[in-house]
């Protein structure tokens, strides 16, 4: 996960630095960098082996501890507002007369979100990973990411 987390991370940077760009137009630059697209394909199937593999499982595991699977909730919030981000990302970049600086702003919040929500789950997530969740949950997991990458 921490992997994953890095190179999301350093992705983050380069989609910072694209949109605050002033040479050219930062819509046109990020809609066709492979970057964005890898970005997006990387965050997705994070997300998801999150949702279908890690989540439920902790779920189980944490029924008669309320408190803590609260936390889980927590994490899908924060999933669909990047999901939510990227969206609006995605529509400004179709947008022929769209304001680069809104691309920005929007940007920014990802960066900001994104980055808050990693934080997050390593500090709150992993730890109840390593206390409860089972190996062979862990391993597909770790697969799922092996064949989405």
């Amino acid at each position: 996960m921490h992997v994953v987390h890095r190179a999301l991370r350093r992705e983050l940077e380069l989609i910072a630095g694209v949109t605050v760009r002033i040479d050219e137009d930062p819509r046109h630059v990020l809609r066709t960098a492979p970057g964005w697209e890898r970005f997006k394909q990387t965050l997705r199937a994070h997300q998801r082996a999150e949702d279908d593999l890690l989540w439920p499982e902790l779920r189980r595991q944490l029924a008669d501890q309320p408190d803590e699977a609260v936390v889980l909730e927590a994490l899908e919030a924060e999933h669909a507002a990047i999901d939510q981000l990227i969206t609006m990302i995605d529509e400004l970049l179709d947008e022929p007369e769209a304001d680069p600086l809104r691309l920005g702003d929007l940007t920014d919040s990802l960066v900001t979100g994104l980055a808050g929500h990693l934080t997050h789950e390593e500090a709150t997530a992993i730890p109840l990973i390593e206390r409860v969740l089972p190996a062979a949950q862990w391993a597909a997991f770790e697969r799922a990411h092996e064949v989405e990458r």
